[in-house]
């Protein structure tokens, strides 16, 4: 009696076993299909930094190989398939990485029985990540969903329908088990984001390519001692909610989001864009780059094109604050135009951007900036302290009262009036 567990191919069973990996960078030299936004070397800088983020995965040595195209039965010609067999030959290679999307089937058992290890593509490598990283519940419910369409294409056909039939059953009814659990979770996190918006808390999502940067901004911008950001591809999974005090006074709140990256499957991060809700309905969005990776304009390119995929509102388009991080290490980066650069080492550019974070939430929440005269520690006074963004308070010439600067939208100006 099959289990989903038997289901599983080999190439998502590896993430916890120590591996030395070679690493192969296609490219193709002409056609539609070549990559014209970025490198050859720098996808294959990338993939390595996807090997260094999986614990005992070590790349031993690469290779970039130049292709006509990658819809061939064996991947490669036939005089690439001998040098790359005496090339794993010669060294302790236990598996091979082919940075591609996603292999077919027929070209994975061929290259797995020519070469006698392991094949992976950038789909399972990520899988194996986004399994080795996730914390929470949601988190490996959300990676368990993302396998299914890739254990489903690794399902050798055979002449028993039946068979077949009871494998897909299988994938199916896991599917359906995982969606319900989900969609209860989901739930959850709506009364949440309720109960926030009752307070009328501003809130911003942080967004970008992976490992640019967010979770260190954050923790700059909040100073939570308790955040630990990691120097590896994928760290965060979970939507995470964190709260700052901005200037004139503004409560908001930071929505922390998982990272983008180019060349993946769209069945590998359409189970994770439902955590991207809060996103959806934040007042603004920073986009955090790290402009001291050398393919930063691609990676750019790549946020900005998936975000007009996920149907935000204009009102958030409009309010995109672009954040330059990690410029300490670009120090060309003199005329950023309209980037904000900032390091989150050095803390330069911080408190500047929390002024323009501030004045996109005075701009998103359409804000007016008003002098009420009130008594002071009355309960006008107590109300405004709690409700409102008070930027300064002076005394008034009755020493009784004081005068409060605030930020206010007009709907809790009418409700304080009304009390």
């Amino acid at each position: 009696e099959e289990t989903l567990k038997d289901l599983v191919p080999r190439s998502l069973r590896f993430a916890g076993t120590p591996h030395q990996v070679g690493i192969i960078q296609p490219r193709i030299k002409w056609g539609q299909k070549k990559v014209r936004i970025s490198t050859p070397q720098m996808q294959l800088d990338e993939g390595i930094s996807l090997i260094n983020s999986l614990p005992g995965w070590t790349v031993i040595d690469s290779k970039i190989i130049s292709l006509l195209s990658y819809e061939k039965k064996t991947f490669f010609n036939t005089g690439q398939l001998e040098i790359v067999k005496e090339w794993l030959q010669n060294e302790m290679f236990t598996s091979l990485f082919i940075n591609i999307k996603s292999l077919k089937l027929e070209q994975v058992l061929f290259l797995e029985q020519y070469f006698h290890i392991p094949v992976f593509d950038r789909y399972s490598v990520i899988i194996n990540i986004f399994k080795e990283h996730a914390c929470t519940k949601e988190a490996k419910l959300q990676v368990a969903l993302a396998e299914i369409p890739y254990i489903s294409s690794r399902i050798r056909i055979s002449s028993c329908e039946t068979f077949i039939r009871k494998r897909f059953h299988i994938l199916n009814d896991q599917k359906r088990k995982i969606v319900k659990t989900i969609a209860d979770l989901r739930k959850r996190r709506e009364l949440l984001r309720n109960k926030r918006r009752s307070q009328q808390l501003p809130t911003v999502a942080v967004m970008g390519y992976t490992n640019a940067g967010k979770t260190s901004l954050i923790k700059c911008l909040t100073e939570e001692t308790n955040l630990v950001p990691e120097d590896k591809l994928f760290a965060t999974l979970d939507v995470t909610a964190h709260a700052v005090l901005l200037p004139y006074n503004i409560k908001a709140l930071l929505i922390d989001t998982i990272g983008f990256i180019t060349d993946i499957p769209t069945n590998l991060m359409e189970p994770f864009v439902a955590t991207l809700e809060d996103a959806f309905m934040a007042d603004a969005i920073i986009h955090v780059k790290d402009v001291s990776h050398p393919n930063h304009f691609a990676q750019e390119l790549h946020v900005i094109e998936t975000l007009k995929t996920l149907n935000l509102s204009n009102n958030i388009i409009e309010n995109i604050i672009t954040v330059g991080n990690k410029c300490d290490k670009a120090p060309m980066q003199k005329d950023a135009g309209s980037v904000h650069l900032v390091s989150c080492q050095t803390k330069y550019g911080i408190e500047d951007l929390k002024e323009i974070i501030a004045r996109t939430i005075i701009k998103a929440k359409d804000m007016m900036k008003i002098r009420i005269k009130v008594k002071s520690g009355g309960v006008e006074y107590k109300w405004l302290l709690k409700e409102c963004a008070v930027s300064e308070i002076s005394v008034d010439k009755n020493p009784q009262y004081v005068l409060l600067d605030v930020f206010i939208t007009k709907s809790k100006f009418n409700k304080f009036k009304h009390e």
